[in-house]
């Protein structure tokens, strides 16, 4: 099935893959610029912004992004604890010229995560930091929505760590927000999910030098990359091929890459923010689309079954089959398109 060309035409998730969703909504026309313009960049001042811990960043930063047209419909765009502001690069699939998320027809909005390793707030030189919750990023991006004076939004997009977030900015914005996409992510973290992060984070807490801490945080990657994906995709990829050289060698890379770009503590306080994560789902009043991976290990498909009975009527169940896992968002571009057309049609069309 083709979707078509970004915002334009007949959207319709198939059938076979969609419970709940069933509706075909026609475009009305939409006004493309000549070309999208560049991402503005920014950072917010959070002073005494107040954390869910009970502790408080004094002199707090939230690092933005505001790609495409300031009068176009706004669309908040959060992905997995290792994505940032620059959703070109690690959300290319979907985001740019002529993609399911069009900066010539939308303004998309992200953030780098506080407690991460961008330029946002968060440790540096594997300091510790105060905790954060999921919930404690929506409240900086309300912020961050105040100041850049965006008043209706037209969609949240959330996917992984985003999902969870992207719940939380939805109970704060009520009516202000009209459409709600989650990808990969529930009302709470799976059993399984809190275990496998346990363990991930085991060898960095017990790590007692620099070195040793980062060797952990490459071996934790490890374990998070395999929870990530599915052993079917890793037969079908490495088969009978020599470990070294094959799925060894591929997790060595994912290690040795990640613990590049990230630290030690940014990974220890997001991974713990996945596992608090909590949410009611009956404070969700925008219209939610919940795209579950049938094979995702870390949000299996009854807890999202479970999620969008919990919303309410107002919510629909899209289901997709993948060897990728949970990392279906990234990889499965043209279902995951689909979606997202279908969603912000829905909207646009009204």
């Amino acid at each position: 099935m083709s979707c078509g060309p970004p915002l334009a035409g007949c959207c319709r998730l198939p059938s076979t893959q969609a419970e709940g969703v069933m509706a075909v909504v026609q475009i009305k026309h939409v006004e493309k610029v000549e070309a999208s313009p560049e991402p503005t960049r920014g950072v917010l001042q959070l002073h005494g912004f107040n954390l869910a811990c009970g502790s408080q960043l004094a002199n707090g930063e939230l690092a933005w992004q505001s790609w495409g047209p300031h009068d176009a419909p706004v669309v908040i765009v959060l992905g997995g604890i290792s994505a940032g502001r620059d959703i070109g690069n690690w959300w290319s699939s979907q985001c740019g010229d002529g993609l399911a998320l069009d900066p010539a027809f939308l303004r998309l909005v992200s953030i780098d995560w506080i407690g991460g390793a961008d330029a946002s707030s968060g440790p540096r030189n594997d300091r510790e930091f105060s905790p954060i919750e999921s919930s404690d990023q929506a409240n900086a991006l309300l912020l961050l929505l105040n100041h850049l004076g965006i008043v209706q939004v037209e969609a949240v997009v959330g996917a992984s760590y985003g999902g969870c977030v992207a719940q939380h900015l939805a109970g704060l914005l009520g009516n202000r927000l009209k459409r709600l996409v989650v990808i990969g992510a529930a009302h709470r973290a799976s059993p399984w999910a809190l275990a496998l992060r346990t363990l991930q984070r085991a060898g960095i807490e017990s790590s007692t030098d620099r070195a040793s801490r980062v060797r952990a945080l490459e071996r934790a990657r490890q374990l998070a990359v395999l929870g990530y994906r599915t052993p079917t995709e890793l037969e079908s990829r490495f088969g009978e091929s020599d470990p070294a050289t094959g799925v060894l060698g591929w997790l060595s890379a994912h290690g040795e890459r990640f613990s590049a770009r990230f630290n030690a503590s940014s990974f220890l306080c997001l991974s713990r923010s996945l596992d608090h994560h909590e949410f009611d789902p009956s404070r969700i009043k925008a219209k939610t689309t919940v795209v579950a991976i049938a094979e995702d290990l870390l949000v299996p498909l009854s807890l999202a079954r479970e999620f969008v009975k919990r919303i309410g009527k107002h919510a629909e169940l899209a289901r997709i089959s993948s060897p990728y896992g949970h990392d279906a968002f990234l990889k499965e571009s043209g279902e995951i398109a689909c979606v997202l057309k279908y969603a912000l049609a829905a909207e646009l069309a009204a």
